[in-house]
């Protein structure tokens, strides 16, 4: 019986992975060159979605930076939705960051006399604390972690203009492949 449970389960993950392969193939055509493909923090949610992040090379074998995807289960099939501007708000409404997003563009227009934080969006299953934080230490970016109702936020900032944080958060983005929002220090979230 044991023996049984063990194939079974790793049946189970075996057809898993196909779906991981066959929508990564998918989401590798939006690259200019998709056999260069590269996925970073695939995660999955408890529909069967996955979220994650890729990059390629482009034509001069120069990686690109990386961007954010989904797709969508929905009977048996999946589809693909690629963030292009970097704020696409479909795809944190499953990958996790949709209300952290709603809420920096509701402030959007306040003054920030704190300066702003450029916070990771804490989507589902997106790994340990330590994990997150080592890997910005490793490719030089500072951050912080602060509880907010129970829960570690990671942030990096703050910074004095609005244009330093976007900054950062492009950087962040296109070297690790880790989505954040830009917000004002200190608003309520």
């Amino acid at each position: 019986m044991r023996k049984l449970a063990v194939v079974t389960a790793m049946l189970a993950l075996a057809g898993c992975n196909n779906e991981v392969d066959g929508v990564h193939k998918q989401v590798a055509e939006h690259l200019s060159n998709p056999k260069t493909a590269k996925f970073a923090n695939v995660r999955f949610d408890t529909d069967g979605s996955i979220c994650g992040q890729f990059r390629g090379k482009d034509a001069d074998g120069k990686f690109e930076a990386y961007r954010s995807y989904v797709a969508i289960k929905r009977d048996g099939q999946y589809r693909i939705i690629v963030d292009e501007t970097g704020d696409d708000l479909r795809i944190r409404e499953i990958c996790g960051g949709a209300e952290l997003q709603r809420r920096a563009e509701a402030l959007a227009d306040q003054p920030a006399p704190e300066g702003w934080d450029v916070e990771v969006v804490q989507g589902p299953n997106m790994g340990a604390l330590s994990d997150m934080t080592a890997r910005l230490i490793e490719k030089g970016i500072p951050s912080s972690v602060e509880y907010r109702d129970g829960k570690p936020v990671v942030l990096l900032g703050p910074f004095p203009t609005k244009e330093e944080a976007q900054a950062r958060k492009a950087d962040v983005m296109a070297r690790q492949g880790t989505d954040s929002v830009v917000i004002q220090h200190g608003a309520q979230r």
